[in-house]
């Protein structure tokens, strides 16, 4: 279950969020094989960004598994380049961060979430 927090100076338009929230999900599955039904994206507004950024991502995503620091710096770095495209905003003029946590940390429906690489089965339990 990642949680993709973009937080932003000035709020951001629904065709904008839309667009933002479809990148991410589609750079987050295509990365790690994860199903897009995991992938949040929250937007927020009116918050100070360090340095002055006009937008800041936080991707909270689930590591261990398959997720190496090489994968986890691509996500990093194309979902800084995904946001930018979506969003219309200079890259310079924004901040993009990755904390990993343990899998067991999450839970959909009520269940502890599978270790990354292990959704299709854990999807397709009895």
């Amino acid at each position: 279950m990642p949680v993709y927090n973009i937080a932003s100076r000035q709020p951001l338009p629904y065709a904008t969020r839309k667009k933002t929230a479809d990148a991410i999900t589609n750079i987050h599955c295509d990365l790690t094989g994860a199903p897009a039904e995991f992938v949040n994206v929250v937007f927020m507004h009116g918050h100070p960004i360090q340095g002055g950024k006009a937008l800041g991502v936080l991707c909270n995503v689930r590591k261990g598994g398959n997720r190496n620091n090489e994968l986890t710096e691509e996500l990093r770095l194309k979902v800084h380049q995904g946001v930018a495209q979506a969003t219309g905003i200079d890259e310079s003029d924004m901040l993009t961060s990755v904390l990993g946590f343990p899998a067991s940390w999450a839970m959909e429906g009520g269940e502890i979430l599978p270790e990354p690489g292990q959704e299709d089965e854990w999807l397709n339990r009895t």
